[in-house]
């Protein structure tokens, strides 16, 4: 399994559990020590032999690990109410610590992410709006898209438009894209002209649904867009290539939001269609 992306947060995880650790040691040998309610046991050392700190440090140490090896006891009924609640506390930390770490080590991390823009772009002899979705994980298949669009009107959420379709499996690159110039989606470029030309406030969310090719586990994703988001351009520019063997190589994610410009003419006719 590949730990690279999930590092910074295990790293955090760990250092944080450690840290835990070591205070709740700390806190219950200084009570252990404060109350001298540990002694040594009589075949260890005299009995009335004085335990110091790191030696309640030691004790807490065993207590909180349920060792028991006897050499130090409690000797007072505070002492054992102490050793219960320590005990207590281990069982539940070390539960915790275990499950939170088994969460982090199988969890698919959030590696999808999609452009910061929506872009109107033309290709084929059609505009076209467009969303790049970016995947630095495992392939994601089974893959299902909804995008939708709505304004507020009277404080009210009205839904100018909706589509919900299945995609291609999501390897590195998806392009997510809906005809303008289809008649079934003249609604969307009809709501599109009027955000342009600022007459309404447009919002709109894109998100996919699809499973892990390897553990099965469901991933999803959402980004909300609204009127201000929206971008002219014609053809992305290359994230990757592509090596002799038909493999991916050189990825250069820093292009993963960089598009060529839309010629002006194209631009103005969209607008004026």
């Amino acid at each position: 399994m590949d730990f690279s992306f999930k590092k910074g947060v295990l790293l955090r995880f760990i250092l944080f559990s450690i840290s835990t650790y070591a205070l709740l040691i700390l806190i219950f040998a200084y009570l252990y020590y404060s109350t001298k309610s540990i002694g040594f046991t009589p075949y260890s050392r005299s009995f009335d032999t004085v335990v110091d700190f790191k030696k309640a440090i030691y004790f807490s140490i065993v207590t909180f690990h349920t060792i028991g090896f006897g050499d130090i006891h409690p000797v007072t009924d505070p002492g054992r109410l102490i050793v219960m609640i320590q005990s207590t506390i281990s069982l539940f930390f070390t539960a915790i610590f275990s499950g939170f770490l088994v969460y982090f080590v199988i969890k698919r991390p959030s590696d999808l992410f999609s452009t910061r823009h929506l872009y109107v772009r033309y290709r084929n002899d059609c505009y076209w709006l467009s969303i790049r979705l970016g995947n630095k994980g495992r392939t994601i298949i089974d893959l299902k898209s909804r995008f939708e669009a709505w304004t507020i009107e009277n404080n009210s959420r009205v839904r100018a438009f909706q589509v919900q379709r299945e995609v291609p499996d999501l390897e590195r690159i998806l392009y997510y894209d809906i005809n303008l110039d289809d008649v079934k989606n003249h609604k969307l470029k009809d709501v599109l002209h009027k955000a342009m030309f600022k007459e309404l406030r447009l919002h709109m969310k894109f998100s996919v649904i699809g499973n892990d090719i390897r553990t099965g586990e469901q991933v999803a994703f959402a980004k909300y867009y609204d009127s201000s988001d929206l971008r002219f351009g014609k053809t992305f520019l290359n994230v990757y290539s592509w090596d002799a063997n038909g493999h991916r190589k050189d990825f250069q994610w820093k292009n993963f939001e960089r598009i060529e410009e839309m010629d002006v003419h194209l631009q103005e006719k969209f607008k004026t269609v």
